[in-house]
């Protein structure tokens, strides 16, 4: 487990130091929200259902094995799931971008190209 990830689950003397930006984060949040419910920014809506898979921990939730479960069901069900992820860690060039078999995962990342091989 890396220091940050550790950092994340345990409280350490040097993370009060953030609280500052802590603030500052949390009003532009409240700043942006305010922005979109007076109609100064808008929001595009899929014409399509839309699950999001995640949550405010980091790494080993099962995130990634829950996606795979649920796109199975979906397909299962006779539904043509999509999957759109960050994929961390890769270095593409260019976002969005389709993920196929044989991409290098440095360049789209690991999870997304696994499943990319289990899925399609």
């Amino acid at each position: 487990m890396s220091w940050l990830e550790k950092s994340w689950y345990r409280r350490r003397t040097w993370q009060w130091l953030l609280l500052p930006v802590h603030w500052l984060l949390a009003l532009l949040v409240r700043v942006r929200r305010q922005a979109y419910r007076l109609g100064l920014l808008s929001s595009a809506r899929p014409n399509c259902p839309v699950i999001v898979v995640g949550n405010i921990n980091v790494g080993g939730t099962g995130k990634t094995p829950f996606t795979e479960w649920l796109v199975r069901t979906c397909q299962q069900a006779g539904y043509r799931p999509g999957v759109v992820s960050r994929g961390y860690g890769g270095q593409s060039s260019s976002y969005p971008r389709r993920v196929h078999k044989d991409d290098d995962p440095h360049q789209v990342g690991d999870e997304p190209l696994m499943l990319a091989r289990k899925l399609s």
